[in-house]
């Protein structure tokens, strides 16, 4: 941008003295803004010391709205120098008199000046302004604006953009600022991570956005010796750079398509790209056509991550044409690696992040030496050693910390994933609901919800999408592509369900169908997102959403009017809450006995890079989810790792743990749900003083597998359950009797700490309670026992324990569930022939007789499919088989299984319900369950998608579909009554007779407990019927795919 200025006249001057002589901070004139001449500081003067003038560049002054400011000072600044005209600047500890004559005249002489000088460039005023500043408000001409910006009467010339909240979630964290954490605690921003490298495995990154803006990387010169921090040309061309701990990360500048390798630069040190699963699976003409093998990011996920985590300070945010404040990456100092490994097809829902792509980004990574490494993407539920889970153990075993998201499938429990103890494992928050407008009805009644619209629609007629549907659209209340009939829609505010369809697009088909604004609504309790729509439009959690559409179905002639600000009155939510999607636990993988989350950071509606050609050219967007969530993480063990290069990965996660704080409640109590947050929320500010860590290294991990069933046959490794893994959390899945658990704690601050633990309904004991450390660096071991008093059965009890000492407390999450009988969840037996038995172990939590109730054993409708990798559909094809199955009134449970014959292969299973909507049982396992408990009757679809399979080769496997009944009288429970002492275990056994080739599932409840045991028995046979798979139904085609796994993160 070109400036007029005096001669010797710097331009942070320059900014300062405008600030000064216009009243107003300094952000006013951070967009765009063309100072020409400036009164200068010293005697009072009305005239401005005149500037040499220079030929500006049009293109700087697009036409639009611009605020002119005069260089005559304004009334409130003006000391005197106008002959006849006195002072109007007010004396110390009085105010302006806008009645008094000299404040009269003075706005006169200005409002004339003003006129003058607008006439001679043919300008029309908009508004004046006398008091604050001296200027006007125009519609100028690109021509308009360079010529006023030349004159020696203008000070500058400023676009009248629209300045939004400053709004960031590093505002939030408390990093910045004079006393933020980064001063306090990390050295300042300049030191923020410094020395560290953060690795994003993800979709790729933008080249040219502002947070990655860094200088060409040249050789060291002469003899000069590598600085912590400062990359490098090495002799082989590669950047690399001497990081904090010692060692030198060398990275790759990757040549892909629209990327010649030289984009990597002192911000960016290496960027890589893993296509090969992709390019093998996915045929050419599949692919999105604007997709690139490159490291080029064209979906917002990993440039949002790795902005989120490192990206540069001092960023200056707008979305559309809002500025937003300047915001940064949590470790602005620190240095970032990208590893692209998620792609698109043709289906903007579907593409992959491929396992075989992440293992080899995680091998590469580690060889290359980064410090944090960040998995915004989905994995398995029910194990812990998948390939991918390995793969981030030897990362955590080479001294990475890594930080991957917690899955957006809450609140339904059970959901986390990432379950591994070497990984922290990060819930989703909310920080701000500053972003807001509202729904205001003709009957008075107003919903607040999110909104970044920058004026809202007059009372207008308003309808529901179901009811606007153009003919044979599927799931119009969806507002997908083409569902919309705009003769019903045309001049209308539109109320569109969330779901399936990503919520941008929602809004441009309300936009392509004549609707003039729309009301998104949450079916559910989940985050409300300030998206950049087509239309203007408000997005309004549940349970409001749903008061809201009763409302309109009830009263079509209701019209409404969307405000772009919350005109409720009511006070804004408490934050931080834990969000909606956020996955909870318990943690499948381990039978409950290990607590993940580990941690919550802020996941909704958090402002980060974008890449232009995801976004229609925007280089900012909103984005929600743990995969937001986990980079918040990412980046702060990046400042505790440049602080503390030495800390073990554990170490930094108990850190974080430990010293968290809790989440608020919708009513702003304290938060006690350890199983949807975790510890707590990150608090940057005491992280580097955890007074005492729960260490673990490489051997402890291995020990741990070890305990899951796995055999790994190393020598000395022996199997440690995963109650007494030594993580600075406690679960207990099924708590019969006294448990006790043991832990090892690490003295970061020397001293006396004493143990105080409170688990309502629980007695806690902890021995010993005192630990005494003479010195850093000592170890004390101490065991947890648990006895259940007085919580109730089958529930969760949470709680703490907290170790108190040298002004430290050293806080865990518990979370303990009491059983009054502690059985498996599923047993499997095989039946030679009709006729057979089997027995399995049930512990007592009770001294009482407990009785067992048997539904079942019935029969599995099982049909046989083979299928090659590929897209979803809603219909047979290569890739997808469908079945059909109706579940009659009062059924208690139905159990949908596709089961694969490849433990390597990975099919997904999808259910359409009876009310239309998906549920999806999507992990990186081999096969598929769910267990649906009182299910709905009705009409149920299956269908099997295989995901990926070795090779691409075709799969073979089948969809199980039980319906299970009452007691089918083919089989028997033994004894029943069950009479053990709290505490004893005793065998149960199952008999059946009558049996027909096939598989047939059961299930076992015991009196006073939740606790259910499903039990399925295999006969084995000849002449085993196959069902008949249903004809494909091609209006059904192209169902949207809403796996986590290929879309890292939803916008729906």
């Amino acid at each position: 941008m070109t400036q007029r200025r005096n001669a010797g006249q710097g331009r942070s001057t320059l900014r300062a003295a405008a600030a000064i002589v216009l009243g107003l901070p300094l952000l006013v004139t951070s967009t765009a803004v063309a100072p020409a001449a400036f009164a200068a500081p010293g005697p009072a003067s009305v005239a401005p010391i005149k500037a040499p003038t220079k030929e500006l560049d049009p293109a700087q002054y697009p036409d639009g709205k611009y605020i002119v400011v005069l260089a005559d000072k304004p009334l409130a600044t003006y000391d005197g120098g106008v002959d006849g005209i006195a002072p109007t600047k007010p004396e110390a500890g009085e105010k302006l008199d806008a009645d008094a004559e000299n404040v009269q005249q003075y706005s006169e002489f200005l409002e004339t000046k003003q006129q003058e000088i607008a006439a001679e460039k043919d300008v029309e005023i908009k508004r004046t302004y006398t008091a604050a500043i001296n200027g006007f408000a125009a519609d100028l001409s690109a021509d308009q604006a360079v010529e006023l910006a030349k004159s020696d009467d203008v000070l500058l010339v400023s676009p009248d953009v629209e300045n939004a909240p400053d709004y960031s979630s590093i505002d939030f964290l408390g990093l910045n600022g004079g006393k933020g954490a980064w001063k306090t605690q990390f050295g300042g921003e300049k030191n923020a991570g410094k020395g560290t490298v953060v690795g994003v495995i993800d979709t790729g990154y933008a080249p040219d956005n502002p947070f990655f803006a860094g200088k060409p990387v040249k050789p060291l010169k002469g003899n000069a010796k590598p600085k912590v921090g400062e990359p490098y040309l090495d002799a082989d061309g590669r950047i690399a750079m001497l990081k904090a701990d010692g060692s030198t990360f060398t990275g790759e500048c990757q040549v892909g398509e629209d990327f010649d390798g030289s984009l990597c630069n002192s911000k960016v040190l290496s960027a890589q790209y893993f296509a090969d699963a992709f390019l093998e699976t996915v045929p050419e003409a599949d692919r999105a056509p604007h997709e690139v093998i490159s490291p080029v990011d064209i979906d917002n996920h990993g440039t949002h991550t790795a902005s989120t985590a490192a990206g540069n300070a001092g960023v200056t945010q707008t979305v559309d044409g809002r500025n937003f404040g300047v915001s940064s990456g949590v470790a602005p100092e620190a240095k970032i690696s990208v590893y692209k490994t998620c792609w698109e097809d043709n289906d903007p829902q579907t593409g992959g992040c491929y396992s075989s792509a992440a293992v080899d980004a995680i091998n590469k990574a580690i060889l290359d030496g980064v410090d944090v490494l960040n998995y915004s993407i989905s994995g398995s539920t029910t194990t812990t050693t998948d390939a991918v889970s390995l793969a981030f153990l030897s990362a955590t075993s080479a001294g990475i910390f890594v930080a991957a998201s917690a899955g957006n499938s809450g609140p339904t429990p059970s959901t986390v994933n990432h379950g591994g103890p070497w990984m922290t494992t990060v819930a989703a928050s909310t920080f701000s609901y500053e972003l807001q407008g509202t729904a205001e009805f003709s009957d008075g009644t107003k919903y607040r919800g999110a909104s970044i619209m920058r004026a809202g629609v007059a009372a207008s007629p308003v309808v529901l999408a179901v009811n606007a549907a153009a003919a044979g659209a599927a799931s119009p209340n969806l507002c997908g592509p083409g569902t919309l009939d705009p003769a019903k829609v045309t001049g209308k505010i539109v109320v569109c369900d969330r779901g399936v369809v990503d919520r941008t697009a929602k809004s441009a088909e309300v936009a392509r169908g004549g609707g003039v604004g729309m009301i998104l609504v949450n079916l559910n309790d989940s985050s409300s997102d300030p998206d950049q729509h087509a239309v203007p439009t408000v997005h309004v959690n549940a349970p409001e959403a749903l008061e809201l559409k009763a409302k309109v179905a009830a009263n079509p002639s209701l019209t409404v009017a969307l405000k772009a600000t919350d005109t409720t009155g009511k006070p804004l939510p408490p934050a931080p809450q834990v969000a909606g999607f956020s996955s909870r636990g318990p943690l499948l993988a381990t039978d409950s006995d290990l607590l993940k989350p580990d941690i919550t950071a802020p996941g909704v509606a958090v402002l980060a890079g974008v890449s232009t050609v995801g976004s229609n050219g925007a280089q900012f967007g909103f984005l929600s989810g743990t995969s937001m969530a986990s980079p918040h993480v990412a980046g702060l063990g990046a400042l505790v790792l440049g602080k503390n290069p030495l800390w073990s990965p554990a170490t930094v996660k108990s850190a974080m743990m430990t010293t968290a704080y809790p989440l608020k409640t919708a009513s702003g109590g304290v938060e006690t749900d350890v199983l949807a947050v975790g510890a707590g929320h990150i608090n940057p500010a005491t992280v580097l003083s955890p007074g005492l860590v729960y260490d673990q290294n490489e051997d402890d991990y291995l020990r741990f597998i070890e305990g899951t069933g796995v055999e790994l046959g190393i020598p000395g490794i022996e199997p440690v359950a995963a109650k007494d893994t030594n993580v600075p959390s406690f679960a207990l899945g099924n708590l019969t009797g006294r448990t006790e658990v043991t832990r090892t704690v690490t003295a970061m601050t020397p001293g006396v700490y004493r143990a105080t633990a409170n688990v309502p309904g629980v007695k806690v004991t902890v021995t010993p309670s005192i630990l005494n450390f003479s010195a850093g660096g000592e170890t004390r071991t101490f065991k947890v026992s648990f006895e259940n008093q007085s919580a109730p059965f089958g529930s969760f009890a949470s709680g703490s324990l907290t170790w108190s000492g040298q002004g430290k407390n050293v806080t865990s999450p518990v979370a303990i569930r009491p059983q009054a009988v502690n059985a498996p969840a599923e047993v499997a037996f095989n039946s030679a022939g009709p006729n057979g038995s089997g027995s399995f172990d049930v512990t007592s939590g009770t001294n009482t007789p407990i009785q067992m109730t048997l539904e079942g054993l019935s029969k599995a409708d099982t049909s046989a499919l083979s299928l090659v990798p590929g897209r979803l559909v809603n219909g047979n094809d290569a890739s997808n088989a469908v079945k059909d199955v109706t579940v009659p009134e009062g059924a208690p449970v139905a159990k949908f299984s596709v089961l694969s014959d490849d433990p390597d292969a990975d099919f997904d299973m999808f259910i359409i319900t009876p009310a239309g909507t998906v549920t999806e049982v999507a992990t990186a396992d081999a096969s598929e369950t769910i267990t649906i408990e009182d299910p709905q009757p009705g009409a149920y679809r299956i269908i099997a998608n295989l995901y990926g399979s070795p090779g691409n080769r075709p799969t073979t496997g089948s969809i199980d579909a039980v319906i299970l009944g009452g007691n089918e009288n083919n089989a028997t429970l033994a004894p029943n009554p069950l009479t053990l002492a709290n505490g004893s275990t005793g065998a149960v056994t199952l008999s059946w007779t009558g049996l027909t080739p096939g598989s047939y599932v059961g299930r076992v409840s015991y009196a006073g407990s939740s606790t259910v045991t499903y039990v399925s028995v295999v006969v084995d046979g000849e002449g085993e019927a196959t069902a008949q798979l249903p004809a494909t139904d091609p209006a059904d085609k192209l169902m949207a795919d809403p796996r986590e796994s290929t879309t890292p993160t939803g916008n729906q």
